[in-house]
């Protein structure tokens, strides 16, 4: 009987020893873990990302007001918004010489005697070109830019879109300094400020996913830009026998970019006069859909930009979930050691994208950093599936 019970106790002890052993190995893996994704997020936050708020446009010069900008707008539907408020606005840029053209495709006879007018008050100032619409052979964006870019006066142009607008009148002016020394300039454009929690969260995800690409550019690694803020020479244009990837009616501002931008030819500008805002259509019901449609290329990036976008989400929720778990299942030091790690990375992230947010112009959404720092690896993530069931988005 006392050798079982000895036996039993012998048995006993050696599973505890096990178990403690065992812990002790889960422990170390998952700080180690933790610290090594916190160090991952300390690179992107400190060195790549804290670029955009070191760097500074090209400086004015007289050569820069010498260089005439064409601005391509291409108008799909009879927004007569755009044309008695943004468009003038446009049209007032003080650039010397200086023009905008718009691509009328909306068909309707109304928009065209209108912009008719306009071309009598502003003169040479304006230009305007026309494509029937045809609901059996829809025109493309693809296409209406082009057709812009063949009827541009200028040899340096500059895109946006028909929802935007220019906060001052020394956006051309400015965008124009980037075309001194180089081909392709990348400007940032912010969403328009709307009431509610949903619009601060949406305005923070807007300029999350603009650090990405801007950081990158600022770093000699250029792989796309914004369509509503972006710019390249007609030279480059025709040199890359235009548009690539025809049968999408998207990727002008990232796949072609990738085609045109290096880093010697490119330059991203940034600061309050130098950004447009674009209008803001709705919720979360308007932005998901958006994100959905714009992010289908991402297929067709090049290695390191996936690469460099997917690392930082994936070390930002190994990282939150190395936490969670660390403050579950580990013994106090190791919670006190996870909450302090939490805090520093909470802190020094929350710093550098207010210092971001100053550099871009942007302000009253900070508060929802902290809800969009925690959530969008997983919006993303979602947002990968989801691309995966979607239709090929086709012109043709």
């Amino acid at each position: 009987m006392y050798l079982i019970i000895y036996r039993l106790m012998e048995r006993v002890g050696f599973l505890r020893g096990f178990l403690i052993e065992e812990w002790e190995i889960v422990s170390i893996v998952l700080l180690s873990l933790l610290l090594v994704m916190f160090v991952v997020q300390m690179c992107y936050h400190i060195f790549v990302y804290g670029k955009i708020s070191r760097h500074r446009n090209p400086t004015p010069n007289d050569q820069a007001k010498e260089l005439g900008v064409s601005v391509i707008i291409p108008l799909y539907e009879a927004d007569h918004s755009f044309l008695n408020e943004r468009l003038p606005l446009f049209l007032g840029q003080r650039h010397e010489k200086y023009e905008v053209v718009v691509v009328n495709v909306t068909g309707d006879a109304e928009v065209t005697d209108q912009l008719s007018m306009m071309r009598i008050q502003w003169g040479d100032k304006l230009t305007t070109t026309r494509l029937a619409a045809d609901p059996l052979f829809p025109i493309s964006t693809k296409m209406a830019l082009n057709v812009g870019i063949k009827a541009a006066r200028y040899e340096n142009l500059l895109f946006t879109l028909p929802d935007c607008s220019p906060r001052t009148d020394r956006w051309a002016e400015i965008m124009a300094r980037g075309f001194v020394e180089h081909e392709v300039v990348l400007g940032y454009s912010a969403l328009s400020h709307r009431k509610g929690a949903w619009s601060r969260l949406i305005r923070c995800a807007n300029m999350a996913l603009a650090t990405r690409w801007l950081s990158a550019a600022v770093g000699s690694h250029p792989y796309r830009g914004m369509l509503s803020n972006i710019g390249f020479t007609k030279k480059i244009y025709f040199g890359a026998r235009g548009f690539n990837h025809l049968n999408l009616n998207m990727g002008e501002d990232d796949l072609f970019i990738q085609t045109i931008a290096r880093k010697e030819n490119t330059i991203a500008i940034m600061g309050g006069s130098a950004t447009l805002d674009q209008r803001m259509w709705g919720g979360l019901d308007w932005w998901m859909p958006r994100r959905l449609r714009l992010s289908y290329p991402f297929r067709f990036y090049p290695t390191r930009a996936k690469w460099a976008r997917g690392m930082e989400l994936t070390s930002r929720a190994l990282f939150f979930l190395s936490a969670l778990l660390v403050a579950i299942f580990l013994p106090p030091y190791a919670k006190i050691v996870a909450g302090g790690v939490l805090v520093v990375r909470f802190v020094i992230a929350w710093w550098q994208a207010k210092r971001t947010a100053r550099r871009l112009s942007e302000r009253g959404f900070m508060t929802a950093f902290w809800l969009h720092d925690l959530i969008a690896p997983t919006v993303e993530a979602v947002l990968s599936v989801w691309r995966k069931f979607v239709p090929k988005y086709k012109w043709r």
